[in-house]
């Protein structure tokens, strides 16, 4: 399979057993640019119901088993990423299944007003109207850690006439690509707008030397967008912020994780298959997995014991859970797990795991509340803190709330001191943390299209706004000339005119059969042109014209 999609001819740079990836030179990235910038001229002569409906058109392929993408997609993708085919078949389902036109259209109402500013001025005060303008041009840098990152942007640029050039992550070059393909079958003219060009990356030992190296490459793409989203680490973040020219608008995507809360009260079988499925989703990749779960009980007696036996639970869920999606450990990451279980028994937790690696606990009591801190780790790993409080919780929380992308709450129910009965105050405190997204467990890993991710949508970022304000009547006969001739004169008409109390307008102009005569009018509001008249009359004064 070619791993790209260019709107012009590019060479093979490397064949694996399954994909070709291209040959890229800072050169061709400036042509493909033009070509998605002469795109986007084209994309703004179709209606944002249209791009909507061919979006949906092309959803509604994904979703047939037999379309030659997705069974392309559902080949490829577990060869690229630790995921089972089931997981990947969901994933695809979760990604597709929200795009349909009326759907997005009532998400463009919700985050620009109206749908139809992105096509025309738009009153949307009194006397005002507005206009959004997308992007000239997005560069997209996806990250490869869950399936379909990258999809939803490509589908928010286009409803926003955005044209887009995508860096897919060496990790899983493949899904992007494949959607880009799927447009030019379905719907060529949003296909012409977008680009996919996996570029050589120097993290790989192989491609150092080989040619024009990353840096270069993403410094050629940045110099040419306008807007960047980009998605991974830290590092990765800085070092695009470091090389974007100063006027390009920076949409981060960093490093974040999410947590859940159980109330002691609902720390039964049903919350723990819950979380379990959550766990177990993108097996905590991903900026939504639930990396800790906080157990609340009711004193520091009780604790220990609540988040053991919720952990057991949990244990089993995950058990269960495995039949259906059965994990798939990176190399070397077994043995990551082991570590990772070694170094939690000598902080002072209980951990349970099953024999296989397949998943691993560990329970934190009051005593040791943070030694979970100081171990991470990916695959079916979780952390079990067990907490006296709901104030303690927040309280661990806030230090790190800037890294806090989703929180699951597991209890809905309402008591005396449960979490049910002050969901909102919660959702306030978590909320000013910097959490973007509560929901129930079970929930967590599959987040509506309508959500603000790191507290902002991007169909919001990726627009400008521009004010066509009313402008005041100016009716063309609110001034009509009365005088035209020399200097002398002018000075008389116009002192008998002021002297009625006719205010007079005066314009110094050049005799055009006499360039060295100068000449001046003298005009008057229409509604005092009859005593004007009168004035001059009785003076015996000339208006020479």
């Amino acid at each position: 399979m070619r791993a790209w999609f260019a709107p012009i001819p590019l060479t093979v740079r490397k064949h694996t057993k399954t994909i070709a990836l291209p040959a890229v030179t800072p050169s061709d990235l400036k042509d493909i640019c033009e070509k998605l910038r002469a795109a986007g001229q084209r994309l703004h002569r179709l209606s944002v119901c249209d791009i909507a409906q061919q979006l949906e058109q092309v959803a509604r392929a994904w979703l047939k088993e037999g379309e030659p993408e997705r069974l392309r997609a559902l080949e490829l993708l577990p060869q690229f990423l630790p995921f089972s085919l089931k997981a990947c078949r969901r994933a695809l389902d979760a990604l597709m299944e929200p795009l349909l036109a009326e759907r997005l259209l009532k998400l463009l109402d919700e985050q620009l007003g109206d749908h139809r500013v992105l096509d025309d001025f738009v009153e949307r005060l009194p006397g005002i109207k507005r206009r959004a303008f997308g992007a000239h041009l997005a560069f997209l840098i996806a990250a490869g850690n869950i399936v379909g990152i990258g999809i939803w942007d490509i589908v928010f640029c286009l409803l926003c006439k955005t044209p887009v050039l995508v860096k897919p992550s060496s990790d899983e070059p493949v899904l992007l690509s494949l959607f880009a393909h799927s447009l030019e079958r379905i719907a060529p003219e949003l296909a012409s707008a977008v680009a996919v060009i996996p570029f050589p990356s120097e993290r790989n030992e192989k491609d150092r030397g080989k040619g024009t190296g990353e840096k270069d490459l993403l410094g050629a793409a940045l110099s040419e967008c306008e807007v960047v989203i980009v998605y991974g680490t830290d590092e990765t973040v800085r070092e695009v912020k470091r090389q974007a020219p100063a006027k390009v608008r920076i949409i981060e995507r960093g490093h974040r994780f999410s947590v859940a809360i159980i109330d002691n009260s609902s720390a039964n079988e049903q919350t723990a298959e819950l979380l379990a499925l959550d766990i177990a989703r993108f097996d905590q990749r991903g900026c939504l997995s639930p990396q800790v779960c906080f157990v609340v009980g009711q004193g520091t007696g009780g604790t220990r014991h609540s988040g053991l036996e919720f952990a057991q639970m949990v244990a089993e869920g995950l058990n269960r859970v495995s039949e259906e999606l059965p994990p798939k450990l990176r190399e070397g990451e077994k043995a990551r797990v082991t570590q990772f279980r070694l170094t939690c028994e000598m902080l002072g937790a209980t951990v349970l795991s099953s024999p296989d690696a397949r998943w691993t606990i560990a329970v934190w009591d009051a005593e040791h509340k943070d030694g979970w801190r100081k171990v991470a780790c990916s695959a079916r790993v979780l952390h079990i803190v067990a907490v006296p409080s709901l104030d303690k919780v927040l309280e661990i929380l806030r230090p790190i709330g800037k890294f806090l992308q989703g929180v699951a709450l597991g209890s809905v129910e309402h008591g005396e001191k449960g979490i049910g009965q002050g969901v909102w105050s919660i959702a306030e405190e978590l909320g000013r943390m910097g959490v973007s997204r509560i929901c129930a467990v079970g929930q967590l890993q599959t987040p509506p299209i309508e959500w603000s991710q790191d507290g902002k949508h991007l169909v919001a970022e990726l627009v400008r706004w521009c004010d066509l304000e009313p402008f005041p009547p100016q009716p063309p006969d609110s001034w009509v000339e009365v005088f035209c001739g020399d200097e002398v004169l002018s000075a008389q008409v116009r002192f008998a005119l002021e002297e009625a109390g006719i205010p007079v307008s005066i314009e110094a102009d050049i005799d055009p059969s006499q360039p060295t005569r100068f000449l001046q009018r003298l005009r008057i509001p229409t509604k005092h042109l009859a005593e004007g008249q009168r004035v001059l009359a009785e003076k015996g004064l000339c208006t020479e014209r």
